[in-house]
């Protein structure tokens, strides 16, 4: 879903006149965490490959690292408005995927609207380690993936109120990066 709000946020900034080359002068710290938590967050699927059980074990420390990295990281950029929002969202979905054993609990309504029939039995497979079906043990559902976007979007999605969020920050933030110019201290101009 992330992935779709980028691409859209780009092509609407280009759209308005933005400039990419104004990426270059935000006051971005701790870049490199952001980075990390991405890295830990996928790491799973390299170790899975080796280590099945160890990985499928410890996912959640995996998870939890990753996104503890990336809220700091978020922390480091507060004066950045966007990552506010971003920050909201990625908090939504960690206290989400950490209530639920590591993994974000998924609407199986949603699925079926959205049409994505393919995925429905990886979230019923324990060793997939990033999504599991809604059930009656299932902690905060509110904050699940339980919203659909189906066809004629032409990439069907099931994301959660945190994915918005930080959808909506992201947008905000890249119009704001691309439309305004930066100050050598963190302010825009």
């Amino acid at each position: 879903m992330l992935i779709d709000f980028l691409v859209i946020s780009l092509l609407i900034g280009l759209l308005r006149k933005g400039k990419l080359l104004n990426f270059a002068h935000i006051p971005l710290k701790k870049i490199e965490l952001i980075i990390l938590s991405f890295l830990l967050r996928y790491l799973p699927l390299v170790t899975m490959k080796f280590a099945n059980d160890f990985t499928i074990k410890y996912n959640i420390v995996f998870a939890s690292l990753s996104y503890l990295l990336l809220i700091y990281s978020l922390y480091c950029n507060w004066h950045i408005k966007p990552f506010r929002l971003i920050a909201l969202g990625v908090i939504l979905n960690f206290v989400v995927i950490l209530a639920n054993g590591g993994k974000m609990p998924v609407s199986l309504s949603a699925v079926d609207i959205a049409g994505l029939h393919d995925f429905k039995p990886l979230l019923f497979d324990e060793e997939y380690l990033y999504h599991a079906a809604i059930n009656s043990a299932t902690n905060l559902t509110f904050l699940s993936d339980i919203i659909p976007l189906p066809p004629p979007y032409p990439r069907p999605r099931v994301f959660s109120i945190g994915d918005l969020a930080m959808g909506i920050g992201m947008f905000m933030f890249i119009q704001q990066a691309m439309l305004k110019k930066w100050s050598t201290d963190d302010k825009i101009i």
